[in-house]
């Protein structure tokens, strides 16, 4: 009995040690958040998180999901792509970090699987670089339990000599976001602010009912964000009969509004928001009265909230410029952050997947 208790003794203490090694030196891959980083596509607790309905819904529109990519998702921790290319750099680089959690021994013992080694990195074999990449290279270095990947090694090495820390006003974006399946991505505004914004981060989620939610978060200490905060009292509130396709604002400063619109312009161009710059109200109190205005799909019934700021339906076309569904866009103005939403039904977000494929 005592030699059976020594063994199985010893076994713990083996496996303790091997453990000790593998996780004593596994570091926090939040730590390549830095102030040098301008923007992260971030998506955490990923093996935790239901996948079915993004999946459902990419079955739908007929884009098939790899088997194994499925199945990988359940070893994946975190994801995380990283930029420190400028903002006005067109030719952007960027950096993935894969984070394999408790996992890690066991996806390195694979490692040779997939890529093979090249001096002080991993390149990916070349049938899978055919079949996923287009036959471009991709790069992989381990460091520290975590597995970062480039297209080129000196963006790797770059990454490596950034000093890393835990970067407290980018902890508390991911702290408050981690839960959407789609991920966040975040401008990283808290060191140089602009123009008193000190946020931005976009985030996704397909909800159980197969909508896409997508929401983005602003926040700063400016004059643009207290004049949606004051806006309670306006009268223009409640229930209204508002024109489609226009962006209706309330706002109690009117040019400090325009340099908003300006801000948005700048990081989100080329998109919806862009495209509707020419098409906006500011402090409309009109209602419309013309019933064939609702009947025939101009003009729609809404309900406005007190700290709501923006409010638009908005027809949704595709790249043939074919309307094929249509979207709210909801923005809340709260202390010193605003939240924008827009959701995409099923049936429209399909359709868009089906033309971009």
């Amino acid at each position: 009995m005592k030699k059976t208790l020594k063994v199985i003794a010893g076994v713990f203490i083996v496996i303790s040690i091997i453990g000790g090694i593998f996780y004593g030196s596994k570091e926090n891959p939040r730590v390549y958040l830095s102030d040098r980083i301008n923007m992260a596509y971030v998506n955490e607790n990923i093996s935790n998180k239901n996948f079915k309905n993004i999946i459902e819904l990419l079955s739908k529109s007929g884009v098939s999901v790899d088997s194994g990519v499925e199945k990988g998702l359940g070893y994946v921790n975190g994801l995380y792509i990283l930029s420190d290319s400028s903002f006005i750099t067109s030719n952007k680089s960027f950096v993935g970090i894969i984070d394999f959690g408790y996992k890690y021994p066991i996806v390195a013992l694979k490692i040779e699987d997939y890529f093979d080694k090249d001096q002080n990195f991993y390149i990916l074999k070349d049938q899978y670089r055919k079949k996923y990449l287009k036959g471009e290279k991709l790069y992989l270095k381990v460091e520290k339990g975590n597995f970062i990947v480039a297209q080129r090694e000196k963006d790797i090495q770059r990454i490596l000599k950034n000093e890393k820390y835990f970067n407290q006003s980018l902890l508390k974006i991911l702290d408050r976001e981690k839960e959407k399946n789609l991920g966040m991505l975040i401008v990283n505004l808290a060191k140089s602010p602009l123009a008193g914004f000190n946020e931005l981060v976009m985030t996704g989620e397909v909800n159980k009912n197969s909508e896409t939610i997508l929401t983005v978060n602003i926040g700063g200490e400016n004059d643009i964000i207290k004049s949606f905060n004051g806006i309670k009292g306006d009268g223009l509130s409640g229930e209204r009969v508002l024109e489609k396709n226009r962006l209706h604002l309330r706002s109690s400063r009117e040019t400090e509004l325009r340099s908003f619109l300006f801000f948005l312009n700048y990081f989100l161009k080329n998109s919806f928001i862009d495209g509707l710059s020419s098409k906006i109200y500011i402090n409309n109190a009109e209602n419309i009265t013309d019933i064939k205005l609702i009947e025939d799909g101009t003009a729609t019934n809404v309900n406005i909230e007190e700290k709501q700021f923006v409010y638009g339906k908005i027809d949704i076309k595709n790249f043939q410029g074919k309307i094929i569904g249509n979207t709210d866009i909801i923005g809340i103005a709260e202390n010193n952050r605003l939240e924008i939403k827009t959701i995409i039904n099923e049936e429209t977000a399909s359709k868009l997947l089906k033309d971009m494929k």
